[in-house]
């Protein structure tokens, strides 16, 4: 990671936007969260919005989701809600349209996108 990368993931070592980690490694479940986690980082790098927006955006969405859920609700994800914030956030900045998205994710969802990685 170069440093601007490290001061992201720096800010979101402790509290309600805390990285999942296991051993001190970032822990990821499935490609899609690397993915959108490596979108926000590098948009976030490419000034497309300041690293703050996207954290207090982290932050508000972990906090709907806890007041919608009982504490002990098993369909917690942190990278749901991750994706979930991102997506308000680069939608409100105007970097992509609702429909931009919902082609993306049809697209991913059917594997009828040629993946570039």
């Amino acid at each position: 990671m170069n440093t601007t990368t490290e001061a992201f993931v720096d800010d979101l070592r402790n509290g309600v936007g805390a990285l999942p980690r296991n051993c001190e490694s970032l822990q990821f479940e499935e490609p899609w969260q690397g993915r959108v986690f490596g979108m926000a980082l590098a948009l976030a790098e490419a000034r497309s919005y300041p690293w703050e927006s996207f954290r207090q955006s982290l932050i508000s969405t972990i906090g709907a989701w806890d007041k919608s859920h009982p504490p002990d609700d098993e369909t917690w994800n942190y990278y749901e809600q991750w994706l979930s914030a991102f997506e308000k956030l680069v939608l409100d900045r105007g970097l992509v349209t609702t429909e931009e998205i919902d082609r993306r994710t049809e697209e991913f969802r059917t594997r009828s996108r040629d993946e570039v990685i």
